[in-house]
């Protein structure tokens, strides 16, 4: 199943296909040397991405609105299955892309992308870049698989899925500042599915690299992400946290930073981490009342800085930290570079902003 036509259906607008594309070129932030390798860089992205495969494929979703001649939106060499899980107890439904070409010879490394019902789509674009990309710039990169992670049904129980299976599972959960989600405190059963159930399940429809994966995930996400890097460093050897929720419950999971410290100082770790936000998020627009006062509270953006000035100081052989801000970006919009920042964190380092 790893390559042929097999497509799954991504419904939306016309124009999706379009968008993607543009933001993506506002946001990757690839350092061009000069303005030749500037206009070659815009070629490469235009020849990958604009012209990119969309046929028709077997729709696995609800059937979207008819538009002009019906035909949905589908992309390239990707498919989907659900599985169901007896550490969450829960079903969770996983979109899989699929890179070109044979695998190596040790299998694809892969990235699993919280949230992937709402960033799937984005990435899957960024990764299918990625080969021209870096052929360009004249270096290496091992195109990944994406697995998005995401539930099946409504949006309402997708929000309250993550706000269980994404937070650690602190003593104390009564007074957490998250006044929507019904339940927390899940994420290492979470954890537990994905390497113990979802893991075994990709590895028997795919070559994958099990020494080569990521873990990717902004906002809530991030938060897990970060639970997973200082309570099973070993899990994954990269771990890309995108405006991580810190602020949860009273900044929980910097206790768990505290006690990954004092083992650090033991017996280091081989892992590389991602962190990034963006540098309008605890500021508060006029517009926004009591939601911009919860943005300053939280502190997403000191937080974020404070913690990375600390991992920082411990890097060094077999792991690395690196921080990206992002001045223009709020929470709302951070996600994009972080998506495209986080892939090129995991394929292809040179090219990140500020690399040697």
């Amino acid at each position: 199943m790893g390559g042929g036509s097999n497509s799954s259906v991504i419904t939306g607008s016309p124009a999706m296909s379009l968008f993607i594309p543009l933001a993506m070129a506002r946001s990757l932030g690839l350092r061009l040397l000069n303005p030749l390798l500037a206009a070659r860089f815009h070629g490469l992205l235009a020849a990958g991405l604009l012209t990119a495969s969309c046929a028709s494929g077997p729709v696995s979703r609800a059937a979207p609105v008819a538009r002009v001649d019906g035909a949905p939106v589908t992309l390239q060499d990707t498919f989907q299955f659900d599985l169901d899980s007896t550490h969450t107890g829960r079903t969770h439904r996983l979109y899989v892309a699929v890179p070109e070409g044979p695998a190596p010879a040790a299998g694809h490394p892969v990235i699993y992308l919280l949230d992937g019902g709402a960033h799937f789509p984005t990435l899957e674009r960024l990764t299918r870049a990625l080969p021209r990309l870096a052929r360009g710039f004249g270096v290496a990169a091992a195109t990944p698989v994406i697995v998005g992670l995401t539930y099946p049904g409504d949006p309402a129980h997708s929000d309250q899925a993550r706000g269980e299976d994404y937070t650690p599972p602190a003593p104390n959960l009564s007074n957490t500042g998250d006044r929507f989600s019904k339940k927390q405190g899940g994420a290492d059963r979470f954890l537990d599915f994905l390497k113990k159930e979802l893991e075994p399940a990709l590895a028997s429809r795919l070559p994958i690299d099990g020494s080569r994966t990521a873990l990717m995930g902004h906002s809530y996400g991030g938060l897990l992400v970060l639970h997973a890097f200082f309570t099973r460093p070993s899990s994954f050897d990269t771990f890309i946290a995108g405006s991580p929720s810190i602020w949860w419950n009273d900044r929980y999971v910097l206790t768990e930073k505290n006690a990954f410290l004092e083992r650090f100082a033991r017996t280091p770790v081989k892992a590389r981490v991602l962190l990034t936000v963006g540098g309008l998020e605890q500021k508060p627009r006029k517009s926004e009342g009591t939601r911009g006062m919860f943005a300053a509270e939280r502190r997403m953006v000191d937080n974020a800085r404070e913690l990375a000035v600390e991992l920082e100081a411990m890097g060094g052989g077999d792991f690395a930290v690196q921080y990206l801000e992002f001045p223009g970006d709020d929470h709302y919009s951070a996600w994009l570079p972080m998506l495209s920042r986080g892939l090129l964190f995991f394929s292809a380092p040179s090219l990140l902003p500020g690399a040697d």
